[in-house]
């Protein structure tokens, strides 16, 4: 048994149960019959209930807002966001092609390609910090390409896939093509070992993902694992608009209450504009008042869990212990934290070493633009940097010394329907989104036929 809190006030929403092995073992054997029909669906039929669902998502984004706001303290206009994100990125993938799942390649044989076909069953480990865009986001493709899906949800955030779940089924997908998991950690490994999971799909922590990509390892199967970020905001002298540079920063750095693996953890920018750049960055965080979560104009929420709010607050005090300067002075209450910045030294152990998965801006000067990569690099994660300059051929150059997986400039570091995401190092591997994320779970088979 287990209870979901709301952040707001730690009082308990829901009382559930997690599923015994024998309920577990129904819903695998469930999802094995229904793969077996679903990936002999059609494109076209897959895409006509991928239609219909998005119609359902769009006839219940207030509900789904809501229990998001209430289950993770997220403000109600970014509930609203995630949902159209998730819509948008559905509307996306009704609009590709069947040609991907196939590569012809020119060979002296009469017939010669690549075909990308399903695999069987997937196991997603989701997070709580984007309770339906992480799971939307890994499951639509694999839906697609054929492979069916189950879902271990963040326990805190248990209501969202559950309603997720429902609209699965009212939006006329088969039985057993989506479903959700309750179970808890001991329980994971079994799944990860049944004979019906072919491939693991994990968002979290660097620490949990190391647990599941050994598990996955153990047992022989695929995963694709995004872990944390220490994404970088670099900034150069010879930018034009620092006030606006610096809003854009701070909102990179405040969205989802700073519980987000892209935001811009880490402010490096060039000595001379340094204080200015401080300056504006303060006077924008101070607009993130606390209210009430379901107003339209609240821009800040709460930390999540009580857990991961006293680790938050343990990890601001262990900054300033290893040289951490106060710019704007952090204030806790209860789960809520007023936004706070703190100047910090390149070489701060904290800060290279862990995520700060909340409303903590650190910011680092430079005086040599050679040293832009070492210093972005100087952490054992890799997953996204932000560049900003008018000089974009030089930040072109700066880009290919840099160890992540995606580098913006002059735009903040997001994840676009178009594009892969993912990162590399402790941020783990594999790729989400685009048209060439599909291809993850798939059994790349080749076919080759000679003339008789």
């Amino acid at each position: 048994m287990f209870q979901t809190i709301n952040p707001v006030d730690n009082n308990v929403l829901k009382t559930y149960h997690y599923l015994s092995n024998k309920n577990i073992n129904i819903k695998l054997s469930e999802a094995k019959n229904a793969y077996k029909k679903w990936k002999d669906y059609s494109f076209d039929s897959k895409i006509q209930c991928l239609i219909k669902f998005c119609f359902c998502m769009q006839k219940a984004i207030d509900i789904i807002a809501y229990s998001i706001t209430q289950e993770m303290g997220k403000p109600i206009t970014q509930s609203h966001a995630e949902i159209n994100k998730s819509i948008n990125l559905c509307k996306y993938y009704c609009e590709l092609k069947e040609s991907i799942f196939i590569q012809k390649i020119f060979t002296e044989y009469k017939i010669s390609y690549v075909k990308f076909e399903s695999i069987g069953p997937i196991l997603g480990i989701m997070p709580w910090n984007y309770p339906i865009w992480q799971t939307i986001r890994s499951t639509i493709p694999n839906l697609l390409l054929g492979n069916v899906i189950l879902i271990k949800p963040a326990l805190n955030t248990t209501e969202c896939s559950l309603i997720l779940e429902k609209i699965f089924l009212e939006s006329g997908f088969p039985k057993g093509i989506f479903q959700i998991l309750l179970i808890d950690q001991n329980q994971i490994e079994s799944v990860i070992a049944h004979s019906t999971i072919q491939g693991v799909t994990f968002t979290g922590s660097a620490f949990v993902g190391s647990i599941i990509g050994s598990l996955s390892g153990k047992y022989i199967k695929k995963s694709i694992l995004e872990l944390g970020g220490n994404d970088a905001f670099v900034v150069m002298k010879d930018v034009k608009n620092i006030e606006k540079i610096a809003k854009l920063a701070t909102e990179s750095r405040l969205n989802n209450t700073g519980q987000t693996c892209i935001s811009a953890k880490r402010f490096i920018v060039d000595q001379t504009i340094m204080d200015d750049f401080t300056d504006a960055v303060i006077q924008e965080m101070r607009t993130y008042k606390r209210g009430n979560l379901y107003n339209e104009s609240t821009k800040i929420g709460y930390i999540s869990r009580h857990d991961l709010s006293d680790k938050l607050h343990q990890q601001y005090k262990n900054i300033i212990l290893n040289g951490g300067k106060i710019c704007l002075e952090i204030t806790k209450d209860g789960n809520f934290f007023y936004p706070s910045l703190l100047k910090i030294e390149n070489d701060n152990k904290i800060v290279q070493k862990e995520e700060i998965f909340g409303p903590i801006g650190m910011i680092s000067s430079f005086s040599q633009e050679k040293r832009i990569p070492d210093i972005v690099n100087n952490t054992p994660y890799g997953l996204g940097t932000s560049i900003w300059t008018n000089d974009l051929e030089k930040a072109e150059e700066i880009s290919k010394k840099i160890d992540t997986g995606m580098v913006f400039i002059n735009e903040v570091v997001k994840s676009d329907l178009r594009f892969p995401f993912g990162g590399v190092k402790k941020s783990g591997y594999g790729r989400e989104l685009s048209a060439l994320s599909i291809k993850e779970f798939s059994n790349w088979k080749t076919v080759i036929i000679k003339k008789s």
